[in-house]
Parts: structure tokens; C-alpha cells; sequence
């Protein structure tokens, strides 16, 4: 009798195992896939949403969504028409209003790419917990979208206006809300998720940023409005819409709106004018600026809270005549531009308190540092906040003044 190699036997069964692996896992490849799953092109991708008060019970909310009109964009197929479209539904819920919208479009609407969403003021003022709710909860919506409030006008207005930078009108509020941030504006990026943390702090309140419509409403939804040098509509940030919890209280513009971004350390770069007499002033532009808030909550009850703001400056503009090559003169600007940034947290500060809503987030700095001091007042709260000791701090440096130590009128160049 004669029998095989051993070792020829054994290899002869590891081959035989690997075709019964690779067997197996062909057929695990078969039966892969997503469930759910919709072709790219039987999808509609949404830039926008807007929520509106409906005009009934049945029809409580009212719902837009600016959709791309992909041909447009790419230019492959454009027929010369809007690169958006905008889509609209109502329902007893928001979700219902989704059903009836989706329902007009040839294609599926899919929010996974939503830039914006935009919440009518009225809205706002009866709460936003419900609507948050949906976006927290819907799978496609990322919760880095933008949120904001439509300033007294509806929110559907706002996704209806066609605009001169970028065919995409969503893009284009994301991108004046970046750009503002960055140089000029106190709007800073606010996103679903800040808003349902400020929501579900019972303490405190969300803050999302304003928005308008500035012009003519009717003609900034048609091309018209690109045609000319003067566009007839355009979107405007609009101050930051400050909440307690869900419930909109009212708008911080100006001063306040700017205190409050410095407090939440947001502001990167802004202007300060200082008024040095009669018709004398300067202004400098505000840089590395960063904000921090502590607390000392060894008594929870009379907790006493430090805003400690540094920040630089440069020379942007001056209309005086004094040396500004002197360093007692940039030292007492200095002093002047400290004064002015306190007075605007301090504006933020008092404001919060008067409409009883620790937006600010004095609550978290207290129960950061005392959390089991802060378990004993949190109830409270409400009527602690409003009495919290508030000590602000500025300090400022001018860095440079720019191209020049003297201005014109000093110089007296070009003067015969």
C-alpha cells in the first residue's frame, strides 16, 4: 500500500480551507449593501431650510427648502434659469411639513448638505425646543449647520433672495457670516448644536444670529436683482438673537451685540473709534483678542465673577494733531481703548441680567469651578445671577500705527 507525503496532505488541506474562505466571504459580499440606499441622481440636495408660523392648527408650520438645481451650477445643461428653486409644504409638524414639500419635487429631498436653517422671529418667540428636536433627531441634518433667526420678517424671505456673490444664496449668508467674524462683525458661527446645549441649560439660553432681508423683498428673488450695480435686495446679518432657554427674548445690536461676542471669546478682529475732542478722533483696528471668564464660588450663594479681555491695536485712521510718536500719547490711548471694550461687556453683562437669562454662562464658570456648591444653587439661579458681583478687566496694546507717526492735519503736507 502506498501512501502520500505527509507534508503534501497537509497542504493539499490548507488550500482546500482558503477556497472554502474565499467561498465565504464572496457570498458575505452579495449579501452587503445599504438598505436605504437612493442614487445620486434621484436626489434633490437641499442648501436651506426656513420655518414659518403656519396659518391654522392644521397647517402650524410652514416650510421652505432652497433646493440646488444642479444643471444650473454646472453649466453643462444650464437652460439661463435660477440656480436654486425653493420648495414649500405645511403641516401639523415640522416633519409633516416635510412629507407635504417633498411631495412637490420631482426628486427626493436630501438635507445631508443643508447649510443653513432659518427660523422666523415669531417662531422664535413661542419656542424653538420642538424644532431643534427633529434636527437633533434626523439622521441626514448635521448638527454643524447654521442657525439663524429671521428679524422680523419671514424666514422663507430670507432663502428667496438671489445673490451676486456665489449662485447658492445659503453659501452666500455662510460665507458674510465668516467673512464678518473674521474683520468687522460681532455674528459669530453658531451651529445646531450650540443651540440645543443653550436650550437644555435650564439656567441659561441659546443665542443664534439674526438676519435680514435688506431692500426690496419681491425683487430679490429674481435675476433682476444681479443685473444691475446696485443689487435691489441683499442678506444682512442682523444682531444676535438671545433666548431663555427655547423662548426668544430680544436682539443685542451695537454695543451689547459686541460685548456679548467678546464675553463668549468669539471676536477675532473689530474697530474701535475713539472721540479724542472736537473733531479730532481715531480708529484702530482690534486684534488677537482674547476673552476669559472665571469665578470665585466659594460662597455659591454671592459667587463673584472675573472678564479678563486682551487684545491689541493698530492705527487704522486719525484725524488730530498730536505726535503720535510719542509714547504718552499711544499710552493713554491705550487706557481710552480698554474703557471703551469694558464698556461694551459691561453693556452685555447688564443686559443679560435685565432680561434674567444667563446666556452668558456665568452658570457654567460657577459649577466649572464649585460643583458641589453649584448643585445647591442651580434651583436657584435665576435670582442669584441677577445679583452676581461682575469685576471686567482690559488691557490693551498698540502695537503699531501703521505707515505713519503724524497725520495730515499735524503734518500740514500739501499745504502751501
Amino acid at each position: 500500500m502506498i501512501r502520500g507525503h505527509p507534508i503534501q496532505g497537509r497542504m493539499d488541506g490548507q488550500v482546500l480551507k482558503l477556497w472554502k474562505l474565499l467561498a465565504i466571504s464572496g457570498l458575505l459580499l452579495l449579501q452587503t449593501g445599504c438598505w436605504d440606499s437612493v442614487e445620486l441622481n434621484r436626489r434633490a440636495i437641499v442648501s436651506g431650510v426656513s420655518i414659518d408660523k403656519g396659518l391654522t392648527e392644521d397647517k402650524r408650520y410652514s416650510v421652505s427648502f432652497q433646493v440646488i438645481v444642479a444643471d444650473e451650477i454646472t453649466g453643462k445643461n444650464s437652460r439661463g434659469n435660477a440656480p436654486v428653486a425653493l420648495y414649500k409644504g405645511s403641516g401639523r409638524s415640522i416633519y409633516e411639513a416635510f412629507g407635504n414639500a417633498s411631495r412637490q419635487s420631482a426628486r427626493i429631498l436630501s438635507l445631508g448638505h443643508s447649510k443653513v436653517i432659518i427660523i422666523s422671529e415669531d417662531l422664535a418667540r413661542e419656542g424653538i425646543r420642538d424644532l431643534m428636536d427633529i434636527f437633533e433627531r434626523e439622521s441626514d441634518m448635521r448638527l454643524s449647520t447654521l442657525v439663524f433667526v429671521s428679524r422680523g420678517q419671514r424666514a422663507e424671505d430670507i432663502l428667496s433672495v438671489m445673490t451676486i456673490f456665489g449662485k447658492i444664496p445659503a453659501n452666500d449668508l455662510v460665507q458674510k457670516l465668516e467673512t464678518g467674524n473674521r474683520s468687522f462683525g460681532y455674528n459669530f458661527r453658531i451651529e445646531v448644536d450650540d443651540v440645543i446645549r443653550g436650550i437644555l441649560a435650564k439656567e441659561g439660553g441659546a443665542i443664534i444670529n439674526g438676519v435680514i432681508v435688506k431692500g426690496d423683498l419681491e425683487a430679490g428673488g429674481t435675476k433682476s436683482n444681479l443685473e444691475g450695480i446696485k443689487p435691489k435686495a441683499i442678506l444682512k446679518n442682523a444682531g444676535l438673537a438671545v433666548f431663555k432657554q427655547d423662548k426668544l427674548m430680544a436682539f443685542q445690536d451695537g454695543t451689547e451685540g459686541m460685548g456679548l461676542s467678546l464675553i463668549h471669546n468669539k471676536q477675532k478682529e473689530y474697530p474701535l473709534l475713539l472721540e479724542l475732542g472736537k473733531n479730532e478722533s481715531a480708529t484702530f483696528s482690534m486684534f488677537k483678542v482674547h476673552t476669559s471668564v472665571t469665578a470665585n464660588a466659594k460662597d455659591p450663594e454671592h459667587p463673584v465673577i472675573y472678564i479678563s479681555t486682551q487684545q491689541q491695536a493698530a492705527l487704522k485712521e486719525y484725524n488730530g494733531s498730536l505726535d503720535i510718536s510719542k509714547s504718552s500719547v499711544l499710552r493713554n490711548w491705550e487706557k481710552l481703548l480698554s474703557e471703551e471694550t469694558k464698556k461694551e461687556i459691561d453693556a452685555a453683562v447688564k443686559a443679560a441680567m435685565r432680561l434674567n437669562s444667563d446666556y452668558i454662562r456665568f452658570n457654567e464658570t460657577v459649577n466649572r469651578v464649585n460643583p458641589k456648591g453649584w448643585k445647591r444653587v442651580k434651583g436657584r439661579w435665576d435670582t442669584i445671577f441677577t445679583q452676581c458681583e461682575v469685576h471686567i478687566k482690559v488691557n490693551t496694546l498698540i502695537r503699531h500705527t501703521e505707515m505713519r507717526t503724524r497725520s495730515l492735519k499735524s503734518s500740514g503736507e500739501g499745504v502751501e
